[in-house]
């Protein structure tokens, strides 16, 4: 199969200029030449092209060099195509030209109405918590548009379109109680904020492309540079001990439920709330993830069966709003005491912001699923058998749930010395 640029002089205008085709042709061994000619929506004048070069002859045009790039984009676009066509098997050089007209034609929807029909289909496959990155960068880039004061076309969203976004979402601010007072102050977006709405965009964008929809492939050219990634904090054993034993208080002692359920079960929030009779076998929680819909199995370990024969299995009579629960959480740790001082970094453009925290004040649903995973590795079993129990599919995404403890540390300079210390 040969591909390439050229002009039919013959069919030009009264000024000299002719369209642009891209010529695909294919010859079988005896059979006939077949070929297509793919109109683009280029001209350039008959007298200052090169069939040899397929191109603009230098210095016969003042844009020579930048429509050339064009031409060659044109050409590269069909090759894109050709190999997208040729992955499914067999086809016919009129779908060459067909799909080629899909991904210039025109695009008569706004880009949030193709942003909207994009969420509306996610609605359909992905949970509440799934869609919300989605929906938080509609938010900023309908905010990205208002600034710029232009219209956001598709087709436009290019490598600078991504450099000026970044730049936009750097500026950005958010507000936040100040710690010990009732202030509120407004802190620049930390880096991984900035990270997760590029990513979405690039995710978003993906997608269009492979609807066939006109999107400008530069924007792969952008690189979406990785963020110091801060050290996860998690309960270390002693403390997760502290919350075993039940508190006076009605209100915290179904959140130390929960949460030490969580603990012992690696369950997110959204599952842990909905165990019943039902899902527990053989001394086993069966139950689909209500954000991935794995299928998750679970032995019950002696805290979790504490836990749930409290609560005759039924965890709605202990269940609460996710935003209560995760305030709750903090004021449960610290009244049992998990009250470690610590020193979180975030980080904003190349600037450290370090803060001076306890450890109860970090304290929400998530470290519950991380202690159970870190917890279970420290203990010896495999990566592959603990994301069997916590529904995770891959590592990458395990692996931002394991944090390294002060034990594990220990334990590993200790194994040290016995291995290599000195002899008496």
């Amino acid at each position: 199969m040969n591909t390439r640029l050229m002009i039919e002089a013959t069919k030009a205008n009264k000024a000299g200029d002719c369209t642009v085709y891209v010529e695909v042709s294919v010859s079988n061994k005896g059979e006939k030449k077949k070929t297509v000619r793919i109109p683009t929506s280029i001209k350039v004048n008959a007298d200052s092209w090169s069939a040899k070069s397929q191109s603009i002859i230098r210095g016969k045009s003042k844009d020579y060099y930048k429509v050339n790039q064009m031409l060659l984009a044109q050409k590269d676009l069909v090759m894109e195509i050709i190999a997208e066509l040729s992955q499914r098997g067999k086809y016919q050089l009129s779908e060459i030209k067909q799909r080629y007209s899909d991904k210039t034609a025109p695009v008569t929807l706004s880009f949030f109405d193709i942003y909207d029909e994009f969420l509306k289909v996610k609605n359909m496959s992905m949970t509440r918590n799934g869609i919300k990155d989605f929906k938080t960068l509609k938010t900023h880039l309908l905010g990205f548009e208002k600034e710029r004061g232009s219209k956001i076309i598709l087709s436009e969203i290019d490598l600078t379109f991504f450099e000026k976004f970044e730049n936009y979402l750097s500026k950005l601010k958010i507000a936040r109680k100040a710690k010990d007072s009732d202030e509120v102050e407004k802190i620049p977006f930390a880096d991984s904020t900035i990270l997760k709405n590029l990513q979405t965009l690039r995710v978003f964008l993906n997608g269009q492309q492979d609807r066939g929809l006109p999107v400008n492939m530069s924007y792969k050219k952008f690189k979406i540079r990785s963020k110091p990634v801060p050290a996860l904090v998690t309960l270390e054993p002693e403390e997760y001990k502290l919350l075993l034993a039940k508190v006076d208080n009605e209100r915290l002692e179904k959140v130390r439920q929960l949460f030490v359920l969580q603990c012992a079960t690696g369950l997110r929030y959204s599952d842990v709330i909905k165990i019943r009779k039902n899902h527990v076998r053989d001394n086993t929680i069966f139950m689909n993830s209500t954000k991935t819909r794995q299928k998750l199995q679970i032995p019950l370990n002696d805290n979790s069966k504490e836990i749930l024969s409290a609560c005759n299995y039924d965890t709605s009579t202990i269940a609460i709003s996710n935003q209560k629960y995760n305030d709750y959480i903090k004021e449960l740790c610290e009244l049992v005491g998990i009250n470690q001082s610590f020193v979180k970094t975030s980080y904003r453009g190349n600037k450290e912001f370090p803060e001076d925290l306890k450890k109860y004040e970090i304290m929400s649903s998530h470290h519950g699923r991380r202690f159970f995973i870190t917890q279970n590795l420290i203990n010896g079993a495999r990566p592959e058998v603990i994301m069997s129990m916590t529904g995770h599919v891959d590592f990458r995404s395990f692996s931002k749930y394991i944090a390294v403890t002060d034990r594990s540390r220990v334990n590993a300079m200790e194994l040290w010395s016995k291995t290599f210390g000195k002899t008496q």
